[in-house]
């Protein structure tokens, strides 16, 4: 019977190399953090200039988790930057996104991993014997060295020790000692550089692509939060000019049921006051329940719980002044233009056709014959070294798997660039949709904000009229309501067009972010070169 188990205690230290070469959990996430988010923080740089610290494990003390834990009860009044920063800290959609980008870094290291010199270390001790004959010790030791080069070349290298002894002789051990060297050179059928190249070249492309597909994901992201925010900044606006509307059909109520009292007025007129002042209530309460639920809405969207007492803080300098605007300096095709060279999703699409072309010729040297150069040499140290050299053959037979791959690719070709033309005429679609709504928002607020004026001015006319008594109620109160409804107008109008404008500069990605909130370059768009519609992107 033949038997295997552990050598002796004089492999102790070997025990101890192994035990200490391992690897703890959380030295291995430590560099692979270390390396992912130095290739991050590089790539983000070279793209969009400095960017902020970027870590994918959620904030260990959140804002959601200190009001969970009751140490905050209320929070001082968000502007539109505590909402962006409170919405990206809780988002589900905006941590997906954040580890879809550290995963396209993390692939890109391996890559690179693949195309530096590789270190193996393996040892190996054992005790084997069998009845009726001495039982051997053995260990054996040896360190290799694998590359790949950039030309396709494979070098491996490894020398090794190798121990062994018959126990019952008590004599010490015998060392053979040995080293191996070996090289293969693709000559043909993938020999290229771009070939060999090609996944570590993929690699680095999609963390580009994934680097932009996350900034176009904070910048859209960023949209969405200030379209709630100012959609709930107008809805505030309008239960104030209700509650102001409100307060003046009161005084007017009071006024004329003391007149009517004193029999200086009549009681249908003082019933009209009255009347208008309960409606006035009435709407107050419904606007008020919306404002509630809007906000309730909003405190989930930004994850934070909905008892918690959330208040906005209104923003300074969003009515822009409505006389010269570069926005309205620039023709269609110059847009077109500028959005095609700076769009972040357009880049991604147009740059694909590149990588699809470069899979075709990839794939083509696959069709093509194999010839590799072989050579190895390998002494075992108590003989003369051996070598080898010589070639090895692929001949271009049975090559079905290879010629349906570079056929697919062809067409993987030609969808990528279906793909860049659709994607480029729905960016044109898109734009002349914004430019529409954008001088429709502008009209439309300057229309409105007109009306309000002289609708406050008609108010303050009737309400002199009344108390000269050139007047009556109804004159009154048919301007407070034209007045209520102008305001109203004036307020929706206005949103619409601080709307549209960083919608408009998000299409032509002329959007960023920054300390103090959204930054929007309108100074690019009248120094950028029209784009011929014609043509493609090179």
């Amino acid at each position: 019977m033949r038997s295997r188990h552990l050598a002796c205690p004089s492999f102790f230290a070997l025990g101890v190399l192994v035990i200490c070469g391992c690897v703890s959990p959380e030295s291995a996430s430590k560099s692979a953090d270390s390396e992912a988010y130095e290739l991050l923080e590089t790539r983000r740089m070279e793209l969009f200039g400095p960017a902020g610290e970027f870590r994918i494990n959620p904030p260990e003390n959140s804002l959601r988790q200190r009001i969970l834990r009751r140490e905050i009860a209320s929070l001082p009044p968000l502007d539109l930057v505590d909402c962006l920063e409170i919405a990206a800290e809780n988002s589900r959609d905006f941590q997906s996104q954040k580890e879809q980008l550290y995963g396209a870094s993390l692939s890109l290291t391996l890559e690179q991993w693949k195309f530096g010199t590789q270190f193996t270390v393996d040892a190996a001790t054992t005790r084997a014997g069998s009845e009726g004959a001495d039982a051997q010790d053995d260990a054996s030791v040896s360190l290799g060295m694998s590359r790949l080069l950039g030309t396709g070349a494979q070098v491996v290298a490894s020398v090794g020790s190798s121990l062994f002894r018959v126990v019952r002789d008590g004599e010490g051990w015998a060392v053979m000692r040995d080293a191996s060297f070996s090289i293969t050179q693709p000559l043909l059928g993938g020999s290229a550089r771009a070939v060999v190249r090609e996944p570590l070249t993929q690699a680095e492309r999609d963390l580009v692509y994934q680097v932009r597909t996350f900034e176009r994901f904070r910048r859209s992201f960023a949209f969405d939060v200030a379209s709630r925010f100012y959609q709930l900044l107008a809805s505030a606006n309008t239960v104030a000019n209700e509650e102001a509307n409100f307060e003046g059909l009161i005084l007017l109520s009071r006024r004329n049921r003391a007149l009517a009292e004193a029999g200086q007025l009549s009681d249908i007129e003082a019933d009209q006051a009255r009347q208008d002042e309960l409606e006035s209530e009435n709407r107050l309460l419904v606007l008020r329940e919306n404002l509630s639920r809007q906000l309730d809405e909003f405190k989930l969207f930004l994850g934070i719980p909905v008892e918690t007492i959330v208040a906005l803080a209104p923003t300074g300098g969003d009515e822009e002044p409505l006389g010269e605007d570069p926005l309205f300096q620039v023709g269609e095709d110059q847009a077109l233009g500028l959005a095609l060279s700076r769009r972040l999703d357009y880049l991604n699409v147009a740059d694909s056709v590149i990588d699809a072309e470069r899979r075709v010729e990839v794939s083509a040297e696959a069709l093509r014959m194999g010839l590799d150069l072989e050579a190895s040499a390998e002494n075992s140290g108590s003989s003369a070294t051996a070598w080898a050299a010589g070639f090895s053959f692929d001949l271009p037979v049975n090559r079905i798997p290879e010629r349906n791959a570079f056929r697919n690719s062809q067409i993987d070709l030609e969808t990528a660039r279906r793909n860049e033309q659709e994607t480029r005429d729905k960016i044109h679609a898109d734009l002349r949709d914004e430019i529409r709504g954008l001088r429709n928002a502008r009209q439309g607020y300057e229309i409105q904000k007109n009306a309000a004026e002289l609708a406050k001015q008609r108010v303050a006319s009737t309400e002199l009229s009344l108390e000269a008594g050139r007047s009556n109620t109804r004159n009154v109160l048919e301007a407070r309501r034209s007045l209520v409804a102008a305001q109203d107008s004036a307020n929706s109008a206005l949103t619409d067009w601080i709307l549209a404008r960083i919608s408009f500069h998000h299409q032509m990605e002329l959007l960023s972010l920054g300390e103090k909130g959204f930054l929007l370059d309108s100074g690019n768009l009248l120094s950028t070169p029209a784009a011929k519609l014609d043509e493609s992107r090179d």
